[in-house]
C-alpha cells in the first residue's frame, strides 16, 4: 500500500495544517492516557476548534530534540544495519487512507531490516535519565503515550511493525519493537472519528477533572463579564462537592503536618529511623551553597518514607 504524503516548506506551515488533522502524538489525549499535565481530551477539542490557541512548545526542548533526532537515526541504522527513509522534509506527514483528519509526522521509515520483509515506522526519542514514565523498575519500558502514539502512526501507513529508538540519559541507546495492534487501533480509530465529529459540530466532549482542562477554561474565558446566570441543581451538587472536597484536603494536610511534625520529633538528631514493618524513615540533611550575596546558603531536612525494606533513602 502507497502512504499519502504531504510536504510542508515551513514549521509555520506545517503548524497551521496540525489545526485541521489529528496527529499521532495527540491521540493519547483522546484516550485518556496522556501524561499527567499534559493534553486533555477537552483541551485538545478547544485547540481544534479554534477556540483556544495551542501553546509555544520549549524552543529549547525543540532545537535539543532536532539536533539530536538525525545522529539517533544513524546510530540505530549502523547497529541494527537497517537502511531508513529521510522525508524530504521535517515538515512531512503521512495521512491515513480512509481517514484523512488523521496524520502522522514520521521520523525515519524503515526501508530494510532484518526479520523484516516489510517497511516498518521508526520513532526517535531523547529520554532524561531519570525520566520514570519510561521505567519498569530497572528496565525501560515503553509509556502508554507512546505505544497510541506508535499505532497511531501504523494505522496511518498501514505498517505492521515499528520501532522506537530512545536515546536515554544522552549516553544509551534503547530500542523497542512494537508490533501493529488491530483491535488497539479499532478502537483508537472509532474514537478518533466520534472526537473529530466534536470538532466539526463544534460539541464539546465532557470535561474532567485534569489540569490541562483547567487551562483551557481559564482560556476561554479570561475575564469576568460583570453578568449573573441562574445556575442548576448539578451546578449547586459541584459546589457542595468543591467545598467537601477542599475541606477533606484541608484536614488533610493537617493530618500529613502533624505526622512529619510527631515523627521528625521522634527522629531527632538521627539520619533513619527503622519502622516494625521493615521500611526506613529517612531525615537527611541537604545544604545548598549561596551564588551571589543575595543567595545565602541554606540547609534543610527532607523527610522521606522507603517503600522497599532494607533500602536507605
Amino acid at each position: 500500500m502507497e502512504v499519502e504524503l504531504r510536504r510542508f516548506d515551513t514549521r509555520e506551515d506545517w503548524l497551521a495544517a496540525r489545526t485541521t488533522t489529528l496527529g499521532a502524538s495527540e491521540s493519547a489525549a483522546i484516550l485518556g492516557l496522556a501524561p499527567e499535565g499534559r493534553e486533555s481530551e477537552f483541551s485538545l477539542w478547544t485547540k481544534k476548534t479554534g477556540l483556544v490557541e495551542p501553546e509555544e512548545l520549549d524552543s529549547e526542548w525543540l532545537e535539543i530534540g532536532q539536533v539530536l533526532e538525525g545522529p539517533i537515526a544513524d546510530l540505530y541504522a549502523r547497529r541494527t544495519k537497517s537502511t531508513l527513509w529521510n522525508p524530504p522534509t521535517p515538515f512531512c506527514v503521512a495521512v491515513h487512507p480512509r481517514l484523512p483528519f488523521l496524520t502522522a509526522t514520521i521520523d525515519r521509515w524503515i526501508i530494510q531490516a532484518a526479520g523484516h520483509d516489510d517497511r516498518g515506522d521508526l520513532e526517535i526519542k531523547n529520554v532524561g535519565a531519570f525520566n520514570s514514565d519510561w521505567r519498569d523498575g530497572k528496565d525501560i519500558a515503553l509509556p502508554l503515550y507512546v505505544q497510541a502514539q506508535v499505532q497511531h502512526q501504523l494505522a496511518v501507513t498501514g505498517f505492521s511493525w515499528a520501532v522506537v529508538a530512545a536515546l536515554v540519559g544522552g549516553n544509551s541507546l534503547k530500542t523497542i519493537e512494537v508490533a501493529r495492534n488491530p483491535e488497539f487501533i479499532t478502537e483508537l480509530e472509532a474514537k478518533a472519528v466520534e472526537f473529530w465529529g466534536r470538532v466539526e459540530r463544534k460539541e464539546a466532549p465532557a470535561i474532567d477533572g485534569s489540569a490541562a482542562s483547567n487551562r483551557a477554561i481559564k482560556a476561554l474565558h479570561p475575564d469576568d463579564s460583570g453578568e449573573t446566570v441562574e445556575l442548576t441543581e448539578d451546578a449547586r451538587s459541584l459546589a457542595d462537592g468543591l467545598e467537601e472536597a477542599k475541606e477533606e484536603e484541608k484536614t488533610a494536610k493537617a493530618h500529613a503536618l502533624e505526622a512529619e511534625n510527631k515523627l521528625r520529633a521522634m527522629l531527632g538528631a538521627a539520619t533513619f529511623g527503622t519502622l516494625p514493618d521493615g521500611r526506613i524513615v529517612s531525615l537527611k540533611t541537604t545544604e545548598r551553597k549561596g551564588y551571589t550575596a543575595v543567595v545565602q546558603p541554606t540547609k534543610f531536612r527532607t523527610l522521606k518514607i522507603v517503600e522497599s525494606k532494607g533500602k536507605k533513602a
